[in-house]
């Protein structure tokens, strides 16, 4: 074999040297694909008497053509991680890997997984949740393949796959009010998120559909909700308690975490639930049926959620029109001892 002598050998010169495709020689040194043992052979021993140095791609570079980012606004959340798992799964099956971050309720991360991603050849991007400003998203989507998870954006065409958040919120004030309950709460996060402005819109739209009054000493939207649900829940009921605000009959809230922090502090204070106020959840995490009582609570097909998701994304890898799509999924209400229904 003739020895080919330049400054720099490349996978081209392998090929020349070995007859070999140079797609081939890269799953060769890569390790990616099972190759003949004759022709492996023919390809290192070409390596060698080049002196052929392998450049393995950085670890931090996702893999081009085949990988897909999913950005949540915390992973930590058990509504995020199992659709976060189900997106896993469906990408798998489709021989593509998933890249998941969470940007921790942050813009400022949530902007820069962004501009790496896209530099990187991501093949497309799910965002679930998040913050970030719409102009951001609609330049990634003039970029690459997007779909947007647990939200949506007005006045554009992005494929979208969200829960049916008016409309349980809307079921669950009309199964409340037919069992007797008339002072209704509310406790969320502050209302940035477009799944926490459809959950109080939800609200609003039931407690005007069943002749209740919307009671604004009942409404509490905080920012600090965001994060350390149950530990920010406990402190925030603690708080209202201390400054012996009045009790609605039941509150609902948009969170598990939430509501299990309220719980622990209503329990402390004294009160009982449902006989004093009742509790109502949002997600049907694991934990809502082992709370004390167990929660009353909104469960919302993760699964599905996610499987959507990267369906929709696949679709607009592979060139299919999904423009003003927008795929609601059904959430189911849970009736646990929480409340007296």
């Amino acid at each position: 074999m003739e020895t080919l002598r330049r400054k720099c050998v490349t996978m081209a010169d392998i090929a020349q040297a070995t007859g070999v495709s140079v797609t081939t020689i890269s799953h060769v040194l890569n390790h990616t694909a099972s190759i003949s043992p004759e022709t492996t052979s023919r390809v290192l021993k070409a390596v060698k008497q080049l002196n052929y140095v392998h450049r393995k791609a950085a670890p931090n570079n996702v893999s081009k053509g085949k990988t897909v980012a999913v950005l949540v606004p915390d992973i930590s959340n058990e509504f995020y991680s199992r659709c976060i798992q189900a997106i896993c799964e469906a990408a798998w099956a489709h021989n593509y890997m998933a890249v998941v971050c969470g940007a921790c309720h942050e813009k400022r991360i949530e902007t820069k997984y962004i501009k790496k991603f896209i530099k990187d050849g991501i093949s497309g991007l799910i965002f679930f949740g998040g913050f970030l400003d719409e102009k951001y998203i609609i330049d990634a989507a003039s970029k690459v393949p997007v779909v947007l998870g647990d939200r949506y954006l007005l006045n554009h065409s992005i494929p979208t796959v969200i829960t049916d958040n008016i409309g349980v919120m809307r079921r669950l004030i009309a199964k409340l009010a037919k069992a007797g309950y008339t002072k209704i709460g509310f406790i969320s996060e502050d209302l940035e998120m477009t799944n926490m402005k459809e959950r109080y819109m939800g609200f609003k739209m039931g407690i005007e559909e069943n002749c209740l009054s919307y009671m604004s000493d009942f409404i509490y939207n905080d920012k600090s909700l965001r994060l350390n649900k149950i530990l920010n829940g406990k402190k925030m009921m603690d708080k209202l308690l201390a400054e012996k605000r009045s009790m609605p009959e039941v509150f609902l809230t948009s969170s598990d975490l939430i509501a299990i922090g309220i719980m622990s502090s209503l329990h402390e204070a004294g009160y009982r639930i449902p006989q004093d106020i009742g509790i109502v959840g949002f997600d049907d995490t694991t934990f809502a049926a082992h709370t004390y009582p167990p929660l009353t609570t909104v469960a919302q097909n993760m699964a599905q959620l996610g499987k959507s998701c990267f369906s929709r994304l696949l679709d607009s890898i592979d060139g299919h029109d999904i423009t003003n799509s927008q795929m609601v999924i059904n959430a189911k209400i849970i009736i646990r001892e929480s409340v007296k229904l």
